[in-house]
């Protein structure tokens, strides 16, 4: 046996030794290795660390135009893949509107990170839109918003001119056919409002249930009114007990016909709740479409009436069951809405 093995073997414990001595001799070994294997532990950490790439934070680009987006990419060591698309704002073009990873994501130095850039509104040219109904044009638009963002509005109060043309046709449009669009536009409208000067003659409504008496007068847009009064002796409660104009007289178009309905009884009425919903709405340059409806408890909605509405007071009969929600619309505004209640 060579001297360093002499020399190993007498550090390692031996059975023949003292059980003390190879109690100590096992304890310091036993901290040598300890020590031996923190050490490589560290070290191999302290490797994978140094080649490991830096960790950095992905930015929050949308809403910045490209230029400022690349200039913050850089600066945290990342790169840009750029994907082209439309978006629903005109104004939006040449902005970031999405990326992947999303705002917040740990990712390594030197990695790519997908930059959604705005081309702009798909929609270049204006249309044509003389000959068109108002409320057609409305609604187009609306379809629009939920297509491409707001691209269009209509310039407000439209102006309006006496035409042979059906109320609400549009005459005229500023900017012009063929314009370009690079931003959200405001059309400029001239619409009928009806031949001048006519009229109509006032039929007998007496008698009718107020529903078929709505149904009749939105046909032809007439706008009107509802009071109610106490059911008396041979009335039926929901019916025209009174009626102005009169029957037969000739009123200009637009004129208010105003009825009087019997209010129903208890019996007549159920555990339904009746009344007559009255708002007063701005005058309007050319009537407006305007929708009542009614949204039972459960959600269910059962219209009314639909019609174009001159403004002023508008009434809106109901016998519906308590917490209906009676509701009115006008265009893109917020609806007016009222809750029925029995005790009111």
């Amino acid at each position: 046996m060579g001297p360093v093995a002499h020399k190993i073997k007498n550090i390692l414990p031996n059975k023949n030794e003292d059980p003390e001595k190879r109690y100590f001799k096992t304890i310091v070994l036993l901290c040598i290795g300890i020590i031996f294997l923190m050490a490589a532990a560290g070290i191999t950490a302290f490797v994978i660390t140094i080649q490991s790439d830096e960790l950095t934070m992905v930015p929050n680009l949308e809403g910045v135009d490209l230029e400022n987006a690349l200039i913050s990419l850089e600066e945290r060591a990342l790169f840009a893949s750029i994907q082209l698309r439309y978006s629903n704002d005109p104004g939006d073009k040449g902005m970031v509107v999405g990326q992947d990873p999303v705002p917040g994501t740990s990712v390594k130095a030197n990695s790519r990170i997908l930059l959604k850039v705005s081309k702009g509104s798909p929609i270049e040219n204006l249309d044509d839109f003389t000959g068109w109904d108002l409320d057609d044009l409305e609604a187009h638009l609306r379809s629009m918003v939920n297509i491409y963002g707001p691209l269009l509005s209509i310039k407000r109060p439209v102006v309006s001119v006496y035409d042979e043309s059906p109320t609400g046709t549009i005459l005229e449009q500023k900017p012009e056919p063929g314009t370009q669009l690079s931003e959200l536009t405001a059309l400029d409208l001239v619409v009928s409002r009806g031949p001048f000067g006519q009229t109509h003659v006032v039929l007998d409504y007496g008698g009718m249930a107020y529903p078929e008496v709505i149904t009749s007068v939105v046909k032809t847009n007439i706008p009107f009114m509802f009071t109610s009064s106490p059911k008396k002796r041979g009335d039926v409660g929901g019916t025209v007990v009174s009626q102005s104009p009169p029957v037969d007289e000739v009123v200009p178009v637009g004129t208010i016909l105003q009825f009087e309905i019997a209010e129903p009884d208890e019996q007549e009425s159920g555990d339904l709740v009746f009344g007559i919903l009255e708002r007063t709405l701005p005058e309007y340059e050319v009537p407006v479409r305007l929708i009542a409806e009614a949204v039972s408890p459960l959600g269910v909605v059962k219209p009314i009436f639909s019609m174009r509405h001159p403004g002023g007071i508008v009434t809106v009969p109901y016998l519906e069951p308590e917490d209906t929600q009676i509701r009115i619309i006008i265009g893109d505004q917020s609806p007016i809405t009222y809750t029925v209640r029995a005790d009111e």
